[in-house]
């Protein structure tokens, strides 16, 4: 089964990727493309990617990981340093959460300081560095 057009929308404005929407409905991402052409949709502009964005990695409900960056970077696990947090992301077990959309840099990297401090005194957030 492939995902309606509204599906694709909230997938898409959720900030997924074509590959995360396809796992999830069993097909391919060239499938996605041809269905967000088919649907006529900007993911660009769904996926606000001209924002930086402050996200939280879990991991059994809690925050394991506050990072920021551009929209993709939250799933790539190529660039993490600490190799169980790389493992984990491998193997697809931990969630995503956007908490934050900015429209400059600096504002993303001084809010994710601030919920690394939060979530640091919390006990989580064991993958960020102080």
């Amino acid at each position: 089964m492939l995902p309606r057009k509204e599906e694709l929308i909230e997938h898409l404005s959720n900030k997924m990727t074509n590959q995360d929407i396809a796992r999830i409905y069993g097909t391919t991402f060239q499938k996605i493309i041809q269905l967000i052409k088919r649907y006529d949709l900007n993911p660009n502009e769904l996926r606000r990617v001209n924002k930086y964005t402050v996200y939280l990695h879990l991991f059994n409900n809690q925050v394991v990981y506050v990072g920021s960056g551009v929209w993709y970077r939250c799933r790539r696990y190529t660039n993490r340093r600490n190799s169980e947090h790389k493992q984990l992301m491998r193997d697809g077990k931990i969630e995503y959460k956007f908490v934050g959309e900015f429209d400059r840099e600096e504002d993303a990297r001084n809010y994710e300081k601030e919920l690394i401090k939060k979530y640091k005194e919390l006990g989580q957030a064991k993958f960020n560095k102080i």
